[in-house]
């Protein structure tokens, strides 16, 4: 069977013009698209009507003839049902998966999440988890290159390791971030211990969380798309459901080849995805699986830069030619990951509820990058070319009981649920000997690095392991009338991290309770409070660091968060002020060493709004006000500076507006700004505040019977050039202006 299965996969692979080796793609070739394809864009900047974000509080009232309705109730399949209903626009969906406090509306939840819908991701043509994630103002982009990409919630940086899928951690792709298998993604800020347990890489400020999709009845699209670098893609995605609408099917389909956002960078990814529902109503399941084949060459990379430096530049990030990419050519990122999900509930009568996950990952990562540090304020730049071949093997489980019962005026809605996920790294890297020379940032001149060949796969020693168990239980208790809601709970969780490579061992097991409060003084009103832990593991030192990919011991985090949400019917609101503290990482700017050091304690507050205040005029966005600062660092060094990376204020804006005198037309436009920002801790460095505008346009129409889309989009419109700060003395180039055309066709 395992030979039949190889033989299967390495046939699938050769179709795809890839050379396989026992099933497993260890070559790449680049091939040249036979046609040249040329597009030629025109874009229109309208006026957008300004409207009145105040919307009446009652719903428009249509009258409509008297209907009788003659018939028996059915239970919708699965993939149907638990479509969330969404807010006037279409964009963001009512209601989020709060682990085990379950599926619940926006106006219920204690906590600040916000739900972007399957149309808002199409309309943006996003093709990120990044794209979509920062249309929320608490998220921040700390990409630290093309093929990883990262991010800040609250201040605290996350990766693509501590997203979900399903609730579940360990099984979504590790390093490819595309998001064509998706319907929803839920970003919940803030710590989340009880609700999802301890993220596998330490994640604080907030969850991602992945809905894939579900078939919607029998129908199929197909979309091309091209961007402005010769990228070429088509997606297929293909839905099916049974007669009885019991079982459904969902696949899709991407094939991408071209050039990246940056010159010299190209992009060749292959993914496929299948999504399975099946429901009898008193029993649903649901299985994912996907696997993914993803070449990313001269990749743009970050720039490191030293406090002596940094000094003679006067403590700003050097200007640059927004095309410039640090990729040294030769470099390259070869990923393939699969991975699969299977859920399933079952009632055991209508107060009770059993549920069960067990999910798995394998990822498979070749890498050769170039990583790049300034030696003065004339452009001397040092090239080191790092290796890194590696294994993950993640598996995960999760296992449940769900009940419903009333004591006296007080209802319950209690869980009790047991979580399991391990993972193993097996990797070899080093820093190539003789690989290593001088350049100039300003005129780049990159040597030849020849071939190279890392070890194979088979032969990668273990190199750490990760083990995760907890036990949670919560109640969620309501008054009659819903005006009151308590939520009380814990989570015992522990945590076992084995590095091979320094032969440490730790082991922790920490208990995290979490109490939360709702009240509802309306209908429309919402006010909430919580207080919550987080066990999150230990940091990673930086690759450019002395002590470079050590980690840290796991630290306890506290989050204290009130809030208001309110409903207006067409738009909602919500605004929280919040405080988190979380274990430092500070580099040395003598010894390059980094080391946990004091503390940061993250407050803030934000603002956030969507809906449809007028028919045709659909708005997204919001504020964020952040003060991150460290405390109790050695000898209160940095105490009272600001933590590197986290900008004091992000704003994003997007609206869209129907052109009703042009039938099936659509115009939009997005700003998203940045306040200056320190990317060093000693707050030394500070990046220059920026602003992008991106602008789009969709035109829908029928061609004979088939509903046809037209998507046009234009990221960057200004060409602006700007640094990101990351951190610990790094910055990363924003991407310039860019486009991308697409066409859609529903069948």
């Amino acid at each position: 069977m395992l030979l039949l299965g190889k033989k299967v996969l390495g046939n699938f692979w050769e179709n795809l013009g890839i050379e396989t080796g026992e099933g497993i793609p260890v070559r790449y070739e680049t091939k040249r698209l036979k046609s040249s394809i040329r597009l030629a864009l025109m874009t229109a900047i309208a006026a957008l009507p300004m409207t009145a974000f105040a919307a009446a509080d009652e719903p428009e009232v249509y009258d409509l003839e008297e209907v009788e309705v003659v018939g028996v109730h059915e239970t919708a399949a699965s993939g149907e049902s638990e479509q969330p209903s969404v807010y006037a626009g279409g964009q963001i969906a009512r209601t989020s998966h709060l682990g085990v406090l379950g599926e619940r509306d926006f106006m219920d939840v204690p906590f600040n999440v916000t739900t972007f819908n399957n149309q808002m991701i199409e309309n943006q043509q996003a093709s990120s988890i990044v794209d979509v994630i920062t249309n929320d103002p608490s998220v921040s982009d700390m990409t630290l290159s093309s093929v990883s990409q990262a991010w800040m919630i609250r201040g605290f940086k996350a990766q693509q390791q501590d997203t979900q899928l399903n609730g579940i951690y360990g099984v979504a792709p590790r390093f490819y971030g595309g998001i064509e298998y998706v319907d929803r993604v839920e970003v919940l800020k803030g710590v989340g211990a009880l609700l999802n347990g301890m993220a596998p890489n330490g994640s604080l400020g907030g969850t991602i969380n992945f809905i894939p999709k579900r078939a919607e009845g029998n129908k199929a699209s197909v979309t091309l798309s091209y961007g402005n670098q010769g990228q070429f893609t088509q997606h297929f995605d293909i839905s099916r459901r049974s007669n009885d609408n019991k079982f459904g099917v969902r696949l899709n389909l991407l094939n991408n080849n071209g050039e990246g956002q940056y010159d010299g960078e190209h992009i060749k990814t292959h993914t496929g995805f299948i999504g399975v529902d099946y429901n009898t109503g008193r029993s649903r399941m649901t299985f994912d699986a996907g696997i993914i084949s993803n070449l990313v060459e001269n990749a743009q990379y970050r720039l490191q830069i030293n406090d002596n430096v940094i000094r003679a530049l006067g403590g700003s990030a050097p200007r640059v030619d927004i095309n410039t990419n640090l990729g040294a050519p030769g470099t390259f990122r070869k990923v393939i990951e699969k991975f699969g999900l299977l859920s399933s509930e079952y009632d055991i009568d209508k107060n009770i509820t059993a549920y069960a996950a067990v999910g798995m990952r394998i990822t498979h990562q070749d890498t050769l990058s170039s990583q790049v540090t300034l030696r003065d304020a004339n452009g001397t730049l040092r090239v080191v070319h790092r290796y890194n071949n590696q294994i993950n093997k993640a598996k995960s489980a999760e296992i449940g009981l769900k009940g419903k019962f009333e004591t006296g005026v007080i209802k319950h809605d209690m869980t009790l649920a047991a979580s399991y996920m391990h993972y193993d790294r097996y990797m070899f890297q080093n820093a190539l000997s003789g690989k290593t020379y001088d350049t100039n940032l300003y005129h780049l001149q990159w040597k030849d690095l020849g071939s190279y060949l890392g070890p194979l796969v088979k032969r990668l020693p273990l190199n750490d392991s990760e083990t995760l168990r907890s036990i949670a239980l919560s109640d969620v208790m309501a008054t009659k009338d819903d005006r009151w809601t308590f939520i009380a709970g814990g989570r015992l969780q522990q945590i076992i991290i084995d590095e091979y490579s320094n032969r440490s061992h730790y082991e922790e097991t920490k208990f995290s309770p979490a109490f939360a409060l709702v009240h509802k003084p309306t209908k429309r009103l919402s006010l909430y409070a919580n207080y919550i832990q987080g066990l999150k593991d230990g940091d990673e030192t930086s690759s450019s660091a002395a002590n470079p990919n050590e980690k840290m011991k796991p630290f306890v985090a506290k989050q204290y968060e009130v809030g208001a949400k309110y409903d207006f019917g067409k738009m909602a609101t919500m605004l929280s002020a919040f405080s988190i503290t979380n274990a430092a990482i500070v580099r040395d700017p003598v010894t390059l060493i980094e080391s946990a050091n004091g503390e940061v304690r993250n407050r803030g507050l934000e603002w956030m709004f969507f809906g449809e205040p007028r028919k045709g005029t659909r708005i997204t966005g919001g504020i964020t006000w952040l003060n991150a600062r460290y405390e109790k660092t050695t000898g209160g060094i940095n105490d009272g500076k600001i933590q590197d990376g986290s900008p004091r204020t992000t704003v994003v804006f997007g609206v869209e507006q129907d052109i009703h005198g042009v039938a099936g037309l659509s115009l939009s436009a997005r700003m998203t700004y940045n306040s200056s920002t320190y990317a060093n801790a000693a707050n030394t460095f500070r990046v220059a505040p920026w602003t992008r505008v991106d602008v789009g346009a969709r035109y829908r129409f029928k061609a004979g019977d088939t509903p046809v889309t037209i998507r046009a989009d234009v990221y960057n419109v200004f060409n602006r050039n700007y640094w990101h700060a990351l951190d610990r003395g790094a910055v990363y180039l924003g991407a310039p202006r860019t486009f991308m055309l697409s066409m859609t066709a529903d069948f």
